[in-house]
């Protein structure tokens, strides 16, 4: 088939302008009170592992909590004073999610004005891990990145991506396999890119410190994973809120048969749409964190919202207008952590919630796709142009 005139960039002056004003506000934020934030624990962590310190408190389940290869990379920005750290860290993290918002923003009709418009829509749901400095962010970037490389079959970027959202966060377990199921062919770059990963501490520290630092985190990391307090904004929260209660076993069960579930549906979509199937793993990915890890936090879910925002400018792009207003009604809901006294009224519950309205959407659009847009208008977030 003919190639299409080039498409659009997504980079209008508009949307650089909202990322960069968005960064700007973050920075006047930051600096009237850096240590208002969860970043100090990272430079510490960086700080620990060059001093061959131990990172993890086992007497808590707060503190840090993530792989050594994430201090070990945050030393750039532990060697900085704490504003121009907080200040630097944000503008990294910005950058990523706004990459991964361009890319998604091929798959829609005048791409520039549809990254304007999925920038407007996620921020919100980013405002409280931006303004933490929370992890969460830059893990949504990498998860797109991840699947989208995947889907079009750029096997080394995608096992790049999906390895910097392990190290990001732990969590990221979940694209991780997701991806690697899904794409057989993915599995050997995934598998080698993991070793090096998994190698990379015994390149910067005395074996048995590095091996030490593992069994640690390993500790810390089923130490972390059974809070006693409810007050995380996952299935259990949610399950609270209305007052039932379900046994651990249960809530493990659970959780088993909706990863079961997720595959099955993520199968689905490759099956019926693989050209777009990357948009719905991403979501049915975030979705299951969203759900059944025990520590979801209400700022941790800029994870989902760039998902919702997509489908609801997709919807939009095909005037379905009540299927769109309902979605983005949905990713703004995802931001309700950032808004005053809302916080307060649906904190715990009203995410999940959201989170499972949502799913039944993402299950529907498995089975019966989306049409795609007007080739002429859209272009592949590989950069090429579509048909």
């Amino acid at each position: 088939m003919k190639r299409e005139a080039q498409a659009e960039s997504p980079l209008s002056p508009t949307g650089v302008i909202l990322w960069l004003g968005y960064l700007l506000l973050l920075s006047l934020v930051v600096a009237h009170a850096p240590e208002h934030a969860v970043t100090p624990t990272y430079a510490r962590a960086s700080q620990a592992w060059w001093q061959h310190r131990n990172l993890y408190d086992l007497q808590s389940v707060h503190g840090f909590l993530y792989l050594p290869q994430s201090a070990i990379l945050y030393a750039p920005f532990a060697l900085l004073p704490p504003v121009p750290r907080e200040i630097l860290w944000r503008a990294v993290n910005l950058a990523l999610v706004a990459s991964a918002l361009a890319r998604l923003a091929c798959f829609l009709p005048r791409p520039s004005r549809s990254f304007v418009l999925l920038s407007l829509l996620t921020i919100p749901a980013s405002l409280a891990s931006a303004r933490n400095g929370q992890t969460n962010l830059p893990l949504a970037g990498a998860m797109i990145h991840g699947f989208l490389e995947a889907s079009n079959m750029r096997w080394n970027r995608a096992t790049l991506w999906l390895l910097l959202g392990l190290v990001y966060k732990p969590i990221a377990i979940v694209p991780y396999l997701l991806a690697g199921v899904l794409y057989p062919r993915l599995r050997w770059s995934l598998l080698s890119g993991t070793i090096l990963l998994l190698a990379m501490p015994w390149l910067f520290a005395p074996a048995a410190f590095a091996r030490d630092q593992y069994q640690l985190f390993w500790q810390k990391f089923l130490l972390s994973g059974q809070p006693q307090e409810p007050s995380f904004s996952d299935l259990s929260g949610l399950l609270d809120a209305l007052r039932i209660s379900l046994a651990p076993a249960w809530l493990f069960a659970c959780r088993a048969l909706a990863a079961l579930l997720t595959l099955l549906l993520a199968e689905i979509a490759l099956r019926r749409d693989r050209a777009h199937a990357a948009l719905t793993l991403v979501g049915l990915a975030a979705a299951y964190l969203m759900l059944f890890n025990p520590r979801t936090e209400a700022n941790s879910y800029i994870l989902l919202a760039p998902s919702t925002a997509l489908f609801a400018l997709w919807e939009l792009s095909i005037g379905r207008r009540g299927s769109a207003a309902a979605l983005m009604a949905v990713t703004l809901g995802f931001g309700s952590s950032s808004y005053g006294p809302i916080h307060g009224w649906t904190n715990l519950w009203f995410q999940p919630l959201l989170v499972l309205i949502y799913l039944g959407y993402l299950a529907f659009r498995c089975i019966y796709p989306l049409p795609a847009v007007d080739p002429g208008t859209a272009r592949s977030a590989s950069g090429r142009e579509s048909g």
